[in-house]
């Protein structure tokens, strides 16, 4: 079967395979739209959904003095991040080594003004105390900043003053 896909030059997969950059996805049974479509096979996905996530761990196991950012994923982003960051150093710390110097932008729509690098993680009466993913990425160590932005303006911004 053979699926037309006539806006294909616009997707961020389909152009990350071109170039040969690694992409990966991290699905939720249930959860995502492709469990309804008559060609879903669950088995593959599965296969396919753990050889990401080892992809995934190996590129976060390389993030000494690197950036991650996470936009817009307050929930896959941090707990795919925590696990892969847990194996990472787990595997770091065997050879004497740490992943700690390291950037973590997290870029959602709550409003939020506190300061996570400042202040580190706020008391349990301040409402950012319940914003679970940066509670999650500052415990993973390195610098974590949190942008309150739509998703769509952040990438807009990032790509022009990358290109």
């Amino acid at each position: 079967m053979k699926i037309p896909h006539p806006y294909k030059k616009y997707s961020v997969q389909g152009n990350a395979y071109e170039m040969k950059i690694p992409f990966t996805g991290h699905p939720m049974f249930g959860h995502d739209i492709i469990y309804t479509h008559p060609m879903n096979h669950g088995a593959a996905v599965g296969r396919t959904a753990e050889n990401d996530f080892l992809c995934y761990a190996q590129s976060v196991s390389n993030l000494e003095n690197g950036v991650y950012l996470s936009v817009g994923s307050a929930v896959m982003s941090p707990m795919i991040f925590e696990k892969s960051m847990s194996m990472a150093q787990n595997i770091k710390i065997q050879y004497g080594e740490h992943i700690e110097n390291h950037y973590i932008l997290v870029v959602d729509l709550a409003e939020s003004n506190w300061n996570w690098n400042k202040d580190g993680e706020p008391p349990m009466d301040n409402p950012a105390y319940y914003f679970r993913y940066c509670k999650t990425f500052y415990r993973m160590g390195g610098e974590m900043h949190y942008l309150t932005a739509d998703n769509r303006d952040f990438l807009l911004a990032l790509h022009q003053k990358l290109k």
